[in-house]
């Protein structure tokens, strides 16, 4: 007979949420470089964030790095 509660999760729980946060971060992170158009930081900076751009422009050189259009 078996004794079920030796199994052992072949990913432990802790793990797994922690992964799943560094996935999560790391799609934000490309959204931010490379789709954003000023909707991030318009909260904080109204419509400046949109007319200036500002995380658009500091990755531009980045996204051109890794050929991805941005015009």
């Amino acid at each position: 007979m078996s004794d079920l509660t030796a199994v052992r999760p072949a990913i432990p729980v802790r793990e797994a949420v922690i992964a799943g946060f560094l996935v999560a971060l790391a799609l934000f992170i490309l959204y931010a470089v490379f789709l954003d158009q000023g909707a991030l930081l318009s909260p904080l900076l109204g419509e400046a964030a949109h007319n200036s751009n500002y995380l658009h422009e500091f990755a531009h050189d980045g996204r051109h790095l890794f050929a991805a259009q941005c015009h």
